[in-house]
């Protein structure tokens, strides 16, 4: 038998072990067959993540849009249009940024769109707001095609007295509440939690499976290595994938979440997140919900989304900074005002031909400010050599989907609408949707996609669930993914 041969013997013994393992840690038998494919398809494979961050009230187009040169949708700038909201994008993710123009989402009057937008819904019932409806939103329903739970975060994400339909972001069926405490969602995913345990002590099944399979296939792909006798594909990826695990296994600790470099295996170094700390030494819940803590709160979550990513605590993350209709003053970023009423309603002004940029650059600055955090705190952190496939970096391997809940602020749309200040054509303003990574080398990415007639948004999310490996042919009654977006 040659050499070549002993490949699918192997792959059937480490998928029947892993299957075995998955068992006996409670799975029950089409979950272990899942996770048994899964796993040994990462031995090959690039692993895949998914973030979903929100930007409550929407964004003045005028300061928004990227501008397209000569017709080009791969020759654009992020930085040349007024404030520029995606600005901080340009210099170091610009390459796998895709801006998506052109959707829709099931109409609602306002703000209410936060119900529905993510789910492809429609907001409204019998005439009244429909805020009980179960649903699935985009990363709920890829987490639970990839058999794995979201990490669920939210800085101010809902009102001090509970979750109303202003704060039902993300759905599982029901409404989620995110955790609203950074430094509790840190110690849950780093291993160091001191909540109570699952019924049993149950160990972590993905965590054990992930050991498991990183001591199971060392020796198993070692012998393979050195009975290959010519340069082959296949000797090419377990070469690689030997290596990768040889890195892991030279740095990882025994705290982590599993084997992960030192910087997740060890206390790593999370400035705003230790800074918090600080601050909330010998507060109360109350603490977690206050207008003066939000900005610490937003950087803190974003560290932590970061950390989830980056060591593979989490692969499907979703934040959410603020609930539809929140009215945290902005001044400490710089734009003075209500961040809804004041800020995101102050509507375009001057004209077509002389657009006053000035009225609504406050709103732009702000919403600017949330692009920035989640450069400094969550994709700075991503732009470095991935633990699990240090060929490529995590950011290159994950897929960042930038929304809001409305088109523009002041008129708050849910569809493409033209803003005629005067003359014709008109200002053009898109429900906003960024990618942002490349999810694994499945997304195409630098690019402008427009469409000239609006597609739902649920075409997009079921071609980022294809991009994340899912087998599945509708999301939200769209059957037809967006194929420009798919490599």
């Amino acid at each position: 038998m040659s050499s070549n041969g002993r490949i699918p013997g192997a792959a059937h013994k480490l998928k029947r072990r892993i299957f075995l393992k998955a068992l006996a840690l409670g799975a029950t038998a089409p979950v272990a067959a899942r996770l048994a494919s899964e796993a040994l398809a990462q031995s090959g494979d690039r692993p895949k993540r998914f973030m979903l961050f929100y930007v409550p009230h929407g964004v003045p187009p005028e300061h928004f849009n990227p501008v397209v040169q000569g017709g080009d949708p791969t020759s654009f700038s992020l930085s040349q249009s007024g404030v520029s909201i995606l600005g901080p994008l340009e210099e170091r993710f610009k390459g796998v940024v895709n801006v998506l123009q052109g959707f829709k989402y099931p109409t609602a009057s306002t703000h209410e769109g936060i119900l529905s937008f993510l789910s492809n819904l429609e907001t409204f019932k019998n005439g009244a707001v429909d805020e009980v409806t179960p649903r699935t939103t985009v990363e709920h329903f890829i987490a639970n095609g990839l058999g794995v739970k979201v990490l669920a975060l939210g800085a101010c994400a809902h009102r001090p007295w509970g979750l109303d339909k202003d704060g039902k972001l993300m759905w599982n069926g029901e409404a989620i509440v995110p955790e609203k405490n950074p430094l509790v969602a840190f110690e849950k995913i780093s291993g160091n939690a001191t909540t109570t345990p699952p019924a049993g002590g149950a160990p972590n099944a993905e965590q054990e499976l992930t050991r498991a399979l990183l001591d199971f296939t060392e020796s198993e792909i070692s012998a393979l290595r050195t009975e290959l006798s010519a340069l082959t594909s296949e000797q090419t990826k377990l070469t690689t994938h030997l290596e990768a695990i040889a890195a892991l296994k030279a740095t990882a600790g025994s705290n982590g979440p599993g084997p992960m470099p030192v910087s997740c295996s060890t206390a790593p170094s999370l400035p705003a997140l230790d800074a918090l700390r600080t601050m909330a030494q010998g507060q109360s819940d109350e603490f977690f919900l206050r207008e003066d803590s939000f900005p610490a709160l937003l950087a803190a979550q974003l560290e932590v989304a970061a950390y989830a990513l980056q060591c593979n605590a989490a692969r499907v993350v979703a934040v959410q900074p603020m609930y539809a209709n929140c009215d945290f003053d902005f001044k400490f970023m710089g734009s003075p005002g209500s961040h809804h009423n004041a800020l995101s309603h102050t509507g375009p002004q001057g004209t077509l031909a002389n657009p006053d940029l000035k009225a609504r650059e406050p709103f732009a600055k702000a919403q600017r400010w949330f692009i920035q955090q989640l450069v400094d705190h969550t994709l700075s952190y991503l732009d470095v050599p991935d633990p699990a496939d240090p060929g490529h970096k995590v950011i290159d391997n994950t897929i960042v989907l930038l929304c809001s809940e409305i088109g523009e602020g002041a008129w708050h749309t849910s569809a493409t609408t033209e803003l005629k200040l005067s003359g014709d054509p008109g200002m053009m303003s898109y429900v906003p949707l960024v990618t942002i990574g490349g999810g694994g080398g499945a997304l195409k990415t630098g690019q402008v996609i427009t469409y000239p007639t609006d597609r739902p948004c649920a075409d997009l999310f079921l071609a980022l669930s294809k991009a994340m490996g899912l087998s599945v042919t509708s999301f939200g009654g769209s059957t037809t993914p967006v194929q420009e977006i798919l490599a």
